[in-house]
């Protein structure tokens, strides 16, 4: 007797756990109470479930480390990740994005806000103030102020309190009460407290891309594909499930993993731990020199991307080393198929690269700026002895250019050049008060201003700057090189205006 009754108590949880199976979870984050959430989200898991034809239940976690526990256990399940959560989930675990989340107005932007009364109004007066980080799994309230503070050289010793509240409500009434001066959320999140003007913003900066639903390798392809047409289908086929969300979504739009490649170069910045994710992506690579943040570089070089991977058929994926020298290296090691280069990387890169095009200098826009660190307001810039300037070297510097003008600047004094790795850098030492002047790209800081205005100064214009050249690696076929060529040469002549190229024409012999 004992047997037939264990066998039937193993069938009846066999026949159970079948079933369980055939659910599919909905993992939902700790961005706001239970009750919200799933007020929030039980009319979409309704309509999804009649769309794919599989139940679609909520599963709702407390907090965030219990959030990557549920996500990182082996069943068939999706989530809702803020981007910070899906990278690190993704980079040890299989998942795939199904959808990006449409954000509400002000949901792409990250600010940095203090008190309507306050007497910070850049980012650099920030130093020895007190700030608070909201939620750390959210690119808007953690990555992105970080970079930003590792643009301008603060770093959480700058501050006389850096904390982690846990959440962007807490964070923003813990500055609107003055407990703390400053904190960083998203723009749609800090809107009430904007409107009401108890709260200002002192920089404003592009997340990138943001909130996604993926699913586990335990979700059927076929599944992942009902789930993702279900979702972009939600405006038309169930608008009041899309009305439902509120604030927490506008929408659904298309999305793949390679699009999170710009904050997992962010987090490598910051962080110094590589997320790659664990499903490979197969993508050929765009090598883009360390100039420009590198979100400012997704963004202006984006039609250059989209025209490669309509041109290849696949998928490009930027990458942008930490400095020149890893630039080069990685060239050298054959590990871009497609790259920019400056004219003293072309020989350098000359046994794995072939030039394809050159670009054609905007003179207003692509010219080199002798540039300062901003100073306080009726304050007059002042050059002490020596003069300390940095620049990029060797690589894309234009030190030699600007020599001239600089000698002149210094009146006598004597100038000590620091080779600091790159144009990046030569912000960062400006702001740390290493170097009193640098050498960069008028595009560059061109860029940086939008992200932080008032930070630094053009002292004087430099002249040109030397081209970039598109360079295709040399193990691509001729014919693909020859397609590449004559499209990018036909590129529309305001295509990359922000990188302060007019267009590009043939390479020079």
């Amino acid at each position: 007797m004992t047997f037939p009754k264990r066998l039937w108590l193993w069938m009846i949880l066999f026949f159970f756990s079948i079933s369980a199976q055939a659910d599919l979870r909905f993992l939902l984050p700790p961005v706001s109470s239970p009750a919200v959430m799933y007020a929030a989200f039980t009319p979409l898991a309704k309509y999804l479930s009649q769309a794919i034809g599989q139940k679609v239940t909520l599963s709702f976690s407390a907090n965030l480390e219990n959030f990557y526990n549920e996500a990182e256990k082996p069943t068939a399940q999706i989530a809702l990740f803020c981007p910070i959560s899906y990278i690190r989930t993704a980079h040890t675990e299989a998942y795939r994005p199904l959808v990006a989340v449409t954000p509400t107005p002000g949901g792409n932007h990250s600010v940095i806000v203090v008190r309507k009364d306050s007497h910070i109004h850049r980012i650099l007066q920030l130093r020895n103030q007190s700030f608070v980080m909201g939620d750390p799994a959210c690119a808007a309230s953690s990555l992105i102020p970080l970079s930003l503070f590792h643009e301008v050289g603060l770093t959480r010793k700058s501050f006389s309190t850096f904390r982690q509240s846990g959440s962007d409500q807490s964070a923003l009434m813990d500055v609107a009460a003055r407990f703390y001066d400053a904190t960083a959320v998203a723009e749609n999140v800090a809107a009430p407290y904007l409107r009401s003007g108890s709260l200002r913003v002192i920089a404003r900066a592009d997340v990138g891309p943001g909130d996604l639903l993926a699913a586990s390798s335990e979700v059927p392809a076929m599944v992942r594909s009902r789930l993702t047409a279900a979702f972009l289908q939600a405006y038309r086929a169930d608008p009041a499930a899309l009305h439902a969300l509120g604030g927490l979504a506008a929408g659904f739009q298309p999305i793949s993993d390679e699009d999170y490649n710009v904050l997992r170069t962010l987090y490598k910045d910051i962080h110094g731990v590589a997320l790659n994710p664990k499903i490979r992506q197969e993508a050929l690579t765009l090598g883009i020199p360390p100039t420009f943040t590198p979100l400012s570089a997704y963004r202006i070089f984006a039609p250059l991307q989209a025209t490669l991977s309509h041109i290849t058929q696949r998928p490009v994926r930027m990458v942008i080393p930490r400095n020149e020298e890893t630039y080069v290296a990685d060239g050298r090691k054959g590990r871009f198929d497609f790259a920019l280069l400056t004219p003293k990387m072309v020989p350098a890169e000359n046994n794995w690269m072939i030039p394809l095009a050159e670009s054609v200098p905007n003179r207003r826009e692509q010219g080199l700026a002798i540039i300062a660190r901003d100073t306080a307001q009726g304050t007059k810039f002042r050059l002490s002895d020596p003069l300390s300037v940095a620049y990029a070297s060797p690589y894309c510097s234009g030190k030699s250019i600007v020599t001239k003008k600089l000698h002149k600047l210094a009146d006598g004094r004597t100038i000590v050049w620091l080779a600091v790795g790159s144009e990046r850098a030569v912000f960062t030492h400006l702001a740390d008060g290493k170097a009193q002047l640098g050498v960069v790209r008028v595009a560059t800081i061109t860029a940086r201003e939008k992200e932080l205005p008032g930070t630094w100064s053009i002292i004087q214009n430099g002249g040109d700057a030397p081209a970039w050249t598109l360079a295709a690696n040399r193990r691509l076929s001729p014919e693909l090189r020859d397609r590449v060529e004559k499209k990018i040469l036909a590129l529309p002549a305001e295509a990359m205006k922000d990188t302060g190229f007019q267009n590009f024409s043939s390479p020079r012999p």
